[in-house]
């Protein structure tokens, strides 16, 4: 059995030790806490004990009927809740239902009254659908049997809470080598089994209830009698207490404490009573009047008890009290004057060890303390030994920090008197508040105090800048505070930079100051800039934020005649564009595929000058891997050609910046800029929230009333407040639930706006929107925005909320990345978000976090922001370390390394094990390995054997290389180290496929395989692993598979890849989905999928298959333009309506018997006069090409054939795009299912000139990429004479 995580790796180091025992229980306090959980959970009615309860009270034919209603309950609840807080929410919502329900004979006003208070705004039907459920089951067993079974099950409380973790754990005092004959030096008084967390507590309170001097130590029997007693009260009351079930989320031990911190406190009766009636509530009104009785009587005798047990040496022995753990709570928060009181009761401890080990002046001499050489010796040796097994690199070793001249940290100079936090440290800002009910914890933390001028920071002055730099920030007076300490660095010098500073503290203005300087480097005499020398690139971490970078560089840069262009996997850009285009935009992930393909785009990459990364603290989330690979392959195209590309990165604060310094090759004296909180513009104040109750019905509600509370602190305040939420139906939901809130409470007026002169002309442009919610909720003063709205509602209600007229906007996180749209106060409810990627409900990842908390705060208004994060208790700790910046960033390289191996194969920068090796030192997962060895399963002896990891590097590559070479991605020669690239391994990096599913390509996959077969073997990609079927799914995947289903889906509703076709070809057929887990696994899946499926075109094309490449591009087209294959090719022009089209297929008007017929006989054939005209337009705008071929002997084996292209369509760019239609010619032999040649091209109405090898009679296909159209294909007879 492994001991626990924490305590295992304290072990190794210290003289704790655990005996082995595996009849024991394991003491892991993750696993209790998630077992206390559990037990809390099943407290009272679950939906598990109702199913229960009916399948065993139920005969077998009646069953199936009970569990069609029992189905009907959970739909209802589906409704009432919404699916995006999973099934236990739903399955706890059916619970509450079925008790509201069971003993009622309509639906009455307190029966709507307690689903509206628990849940806010609800359907109708949906509690006339749970009624009658319930009624029918109610019916089914008999009134009184249900009746006992909730009264039994309401009645039943949890019995044993009070276990904790570290009870059983044994300590050893021995600190150093004895010998045979000495005896043990410990106490002969028996040990004394000490709880961990309510008497160590009392011994804080030593100090302040008694004084340390002299003490009688002996008690008369009677006086000792009477202590216990004393003492034993408050326990006593508790229990009982509890057992009266009061408090369930409590254990008799937190109560103990709670109480015992009360009545040792200087306040008086009066005042204490206040605040325990408010702790206990009336239940425990008895309790409070006999504690404040016997109060000095129990807490003397509490303090006396613990000065009793405490373990006494003899004389000459040694007190190794250092030698415990100490086990607290996860977060530790002390004010200044706590800390102060603290050092203090510390050093009249340390007095007091001191007295007992000198002994009382009256002792005799013999028990005097005197110096024995020879246990100094042993101590001396003990030290030696203990120093030797002392790891070199340990993790908390304290180094002489260097003082860097740009970095303000306040972190560093509190790091000796902070707590420790999941073997962090861990400080919180003086002047926090705590508050404690029964309802939440609450910590709020205040903001911060802006950082003192000091005495060489000077503004930096638009005017003073040259030309260029006036002309890029016109309209701006002066840098700010952050980017005048960093001008001269980013300006004037080539130098790496990492600056690390808050959200919102301008980063954007610093990145530019760097562009400046690289636009400057290229400017000839006479202000000609020679825009073909360089390209900047700027790594935005989403695409919205991209889109946004892009229009903000544009601005600034257009009076230099600079082009800005985004290019992300939405914006393609034609190798013409990016040539005439001196800044990109774009992904880590699109700039990563580019920088894979070693033809054409290397001379893209061999000209870029300036390499900017956004986010850098990325490293630690799923995309940190591509972050490393870009990074690494730009430096090691630094020294390969000797050329200058600059990196510029950009984060947020983080605690291990040194190690990003190290990873970005930045001079951490020169080119490190590190600003803690307080240079963040506007002050944020924090406040974090956690809900106490397990119970997921009962915790929506009460964040729903939190929520309400802190919407409306801040409204009464005057100002503004955003509350994110994480899926698009709960911006609705929490709108219509905070508005019934505040007209059940009559609070409603406080939420009216101060109408302007142009109020009326906002009223009805909201009015004209088909957006019902949005109407309604408008004259309440409420908004909702999510990016499922139209761009104009969403632009609307943007306006609407910077013009005042919305108080409350309820949103999803897309706003706080895409639109730059501040608010006094930002309120995160509930920490639960729904990842398509990991296929189940996740943390709200930290970058979110920290990019809504920037949208707190208005520059010109706001003396301060305020940002509130409402999770539940268990995560509350997790939220304060997070956003504290205490927890070092990790790198994830290693999870991806083969993939990023093969990359770099297939480019050609890495050919050998010896150049591998190299090229992951370049990695930040190299930097993080050797800081931290033991995260990444290098023991300490193996490092200190090899400083460099070389031997862990090879191990890595070597590992990798195999599991490639299986693949057939690559050639791996293990005696010479050699790698050689393959296709089928070029495919996969250009197309960023992962080498799991190419090892499921290569066993599934060949020439016979049909559509159906094709997107079965897609469903069952690494891509899509994470995607799992949930019970409340199977319901709608079964009406998707019978309603938009055209192949069969092989594996059905109930497996995993068979759920992915589902949603392939409901994706297909543009289908509805209603549940939110759904949608996004919908998105996850359409967009992984098209890609996937042109991968299998390129395999398919390499291995020369002409019927599966024909199939497989055919299925590209069928994913990109969601049409299938036997729709009408003029399903794909949006400006058709979808009656025309649809007797257009009725009469099978087929593309060349419209280009055939007139508008007018067009017309009177749809029975739409005039259609007519636009049906002819559409038709001629179809992308179509006319071949003509002549043929040339070369040789007696060798024909050239000149193929003569000529477009036979109207070109129209709103409808074709500036870039032009590609196009792929190939070759084929039908007979022997070959393809001899294929070419790739794209036209731009001009002629193209083939030249292909052909032996025997051959077909020439030339097959639009994008478009649903007829191929035109070219039959050549060729007579071979000898």
């Amino acid at each position: 059995m492994s001991p626990p995580r924490l305590t295992g790796t304290l072990r190794s180091f210290s003289t704790v030790s655990k005996q082995e025992d595996l009849t024991q229980d394991i003491y892991d306090l993750k696993s209790k806490r998630l077992k206390r959980q559990e037990i809390f959970a099943q407290d009272g009615l679950t939906w598990q004990k109702i199913v229960q309860f009916f399948t065993q009270h139920l005969e077998k034919k009646d069953q199936p009927a009970a569990t069609h209603e029992l189905k009907n309950i959970l739909q209802a609840a589906k409704q009432i809740v919404g699916t995006d807080y999973g099934q236990d929410t739903i399955e706890s919502a059916g619970g509450f239902l079925f008790k509201i329900f069971h003993n009622k004979d309509q639906i009455g006003h307190e029966e709507t009254r307690a689903i509206k208070q628990m849940f806010g705004p609800f359907p109708a039907s949906a509690a006339e659908l749970s009624y009658a459920a319930v009624g029918r089951l109610v019916a089914q067993i008999g009134q009184s049997q249900v009746d006992a079974f909730i009264q039994t099950q309401s009645s039943l409380k949890t019995v044993n809470r009070s276990s904790i973790f570290g009870r059983n754990i044994a300590f050893s005092f021995d600190t150093y080598v004895l010998d045979a004959q000495d005896p043990v030096p410990r106490s002969e008084g028996t040990d004394t089994e000490q709880d961990m967390d309510f008497h160590s507590f009392l011994n804080n309170h030593v100090g302040e209830r008694k004084a340390r001097g002299d003490r009688d130590d002996a008690y008369s029997a009677e006086e000792l009698e009477q202590r216990n007693a004393d003492s034993s009260i408050l326990r006593q009351e508790v229990e009982k207490y509890l057992n009266e079930g009061n408090m369930l989320s409590s254990s008799a031990e937190e109560l103990s404490t709670s109480l015992f911190e009360m009545l040792a406190s200087t306040k008086s009766d009066d005042e204490l009573q206040n605040e325990l009636f408010e702790l206990l509530g009336p239940q425990g009104f008895e309790m409070i009047s006999k504690l404040l009785q016997r109060r000095s009587d129990i807490v003397d005798s509490l303090v006396s008890i613990q000065l009793d047990s405490r373990p006494h040496f003899n004389s000459g022995e040694l007190s190794n009290e250092s030698a415990k753990p100490t086990y607290g709570c996860q977060v530790t928060i002390q004010s200044e004057q706590e800390k102060h009181m603290m050092k203090i009761y510390r050093k009249e401890e340390k007095k007091e060890r001191k007295r007992e080990k000198r002994g009382d002046e009256g002792d005799t001499c013999e028990n005097a303390f005197h110096f024995d050489p020879k246990e100094l010796r042993l101590q001396r040796e003990q030290a030696l030994l203990t120093a030797r097994r002392s790891p070199v690199l340990g993790r908390h070793r304290e180094y002489e920090r260097i003082r860097y001249p740009h970095v303000y940290d306040s972190y560093t100079e509190a790091i000796k008197t902070s707590a420790f936090v999941g073997g962090a440290k861990m400080l919180l800002p003086e002047g926090i508040r705590r508050e404690n009910n029964k309802m939440y914890e609450e910590v709020e933390i205040p903001p911060n105090e802006p950082m003192p001028i000091g005495f060489e920071e000077k503004p930096v002055y638009i005017s003073e800048l040259d030309e260029i730099g006036q002309l890029v920030f016109k309209g701006m007076k002066r840098l700010n505070r952050i980017q005048s300490i960093v001008f001269e660095t980013a300006y004037n010098t080539n130098e790496n930079l990492l600056i690390c500073a808050p959200t919102g503290a301008g980063k954007t203005n610093i990145a530019m100051l760097t562009i400046i300087h690289e636009i400057r480097q290229h400017l000839q005499p006479g202000g000609v800039i020679r825009k073909d020398q360089f390209k900047i690139i700027y790594v935005a971490p989403m695409k919205a934020l991209a889109a946004e970078m892009t229009n903000y560089f544009s601005k600034r840069l257009e009076p230099l005649g600079i082009a800005v262009k985004e290019l992300t996997g939405d914006m393609q850009l034609t190798k013409g564009e990016i040539l005439r285009t001196q800044m990109l935009v774009t992904t880590p992930e699109k700039w990563d595929v580019v920088t894979r393909k070693s033809v054409g785009d290397v001379a893209l990459s061999q000209i870029v000058r300036l390499l900017i990364l956004d986010e850098v603290h990325l490293l630690h989330e799923d995309r940190g891997p591509v972050l490393e690979s870009l990074v690494a392959r730009t430096l090691r195209q630094v020294e390969s050609t000797q050329s200058m590309i600059r990196i510029l990165g950009l984060s947020a604060t983080l605690p291990n910046y040194l190690d990003v310094v190290s990873f970005l090759h930045v001079n951490p004296c020169i080119g490190l800029f590190y600003f803690d909180g307080r240079f963040r513009p506007v002050p944020l104040g924090q406040s974090f929230v956690g809900i106490k109750t397990t119970n997921k019905v009962q915790q929506l509600h009460d964040m729903e009333e939190v929520c309400y509370e802190k919407v409306l602190k801040q409204i009464r305040g005057g100002h503004q407040v955003m509350v994110f939420v994480h899926a698009r139906n709960s911006t609705v939901r929490t709108a219509m639930s905070l508005i019934e809130m505040a007209k059940n409470r009559g609070e409603l007026s406080f939420f009216q706006v101060d109408q302007g002169p142009d109020y009326g002309q906002c009223e009805k442009q909201v009015q004209r929107s088909r957006n019902k919610q949005m109407r309604e909720m408008f004259p309440d003063s409420f908004g909702i925005h999510h990016a499922g709205m139209l761009r104009q509602d969403r632009t609307l209600m943007e306006n609407m909320f910077s013009r005042g007229y919305l108080k409350v906007l309820v949103c999803t996180a897309t706003l706080a990345w895409g639109v730059n749209l501040p608010a006094h106060a930002v309120i995160i409810k509930g920490t639960n978000i729904y990842d398509a990627k990991r296929g189940a409900l996740v943390d709200l990842g930290i970058l979110d976090v920290m990019q809504i908390f920037g949208r707190a705060g208005r520059p010109q208004f706001d003396k301060y922001g305020e940002g509130t994060i409402i999770t539940t208790h268990d995560k509350l700790s997790h939220y304060l370390t997070l956003l504290t910046q205490q927890n070092p960033i990790e790198s994830q390289f290693q999870q991806s390394l083969a993939d990023n191996l093969n990359a770099e194969i297939a480019l050609g920068t890495v050919t050998n094990v010896d150049e591998a090796v190299r090229w992951l030192s370049y990695t930040y997962l190299y930097v993080r390995m050797r800081a931290n060895p033991l995260a990444y399963g290098i023991s300490h002896k193996a490092y200190q054997m090899d400083p460099q990891l070389e031997l862990y590097r090879k191990e890595l590559v070597v590992e990798s290389g195999r599991k490639l070479d299986k693949a057939r991605m690559i050639r791996f020669d293990e005696r010479t180290g050699y790698f050689a690239s393959t296709d089928l391994g070029r495919t996969a990096s250009h197309f960023y496929i992962k080498y799991n599913t190419i090892e499921t390509f290569n066993e599934l996959f060949n020439a016979q395989k049909t559509e159906a077969d094709i997107l079965s073997i897609v469903s069952k990609a690494e891509e899509f692993e994470q995607v799992k079927v949930r019970d409340e799914e199977l319901e709608e995947l079964e009406k998707l598979l019978c309603n938009f289903c055209e192949l069969p889906a092989t594996g059905g509703v109930e497996n995993g890849y068979g759920k992915i076709n589902i949603l392939l070809q409901t994706h297909i057929g543009r289908g509805e989905v209603d549940s939110f887990s759904l949608i996004s696994d919908l998105s996850y899946v359409a967009q992984n999928a098209a890609r996937i499926v042109r991968a299998l075109f390129e395999i398919a094309l390499r291995k020369r298959w002409p019927a599966m490449t024909y199939r497989l591009l055919n299925l590209c087209k069928v994913i990109d333009k969601r049409l299938w294959g036997w729709a009408h090719p003029l399903r794909q022009f949006s400006a058709l309506p979808p009656s025309v089209l649809s007797r257009m297929e009725e009469r099978n008007l087929t593309v060349d018997k419209l280009k055939d017929m007139g508008k007018d006989e067009i017309g009177h054939m749809l029975h739409h006069v005039n259609i007519g005209l636009k049906v002819k337009q559409c038709v001629h705008q179809i992308p179509a090409i006319l071949m003509e071929s002549s043929i040339q002997p070369i040789t007696r084996t060798v024909l050239r054939v000149r193929l003569s292209i000529t477009p036979d369509f109207r070109w129209n760019d709103q409808v074709h795009g500036s870039v032009g239609e590609p196009w792929w010619l190939w070759v084929e032999d039908p007979i022997n299912d070959h393809i001899y040649h294929s070419e790739y091209f794209l036209l731009h109405k001009k002629q193209v000139n083939i030249h292909a090898h052909l032996l025997t009679r051959y077909y020439i296909s030339s097959i639009i990429y994008c478009w649903y159209v007829c191929s035109p294909c070219i039959s050549l007879m060729l007579v071979v004479t000898r």
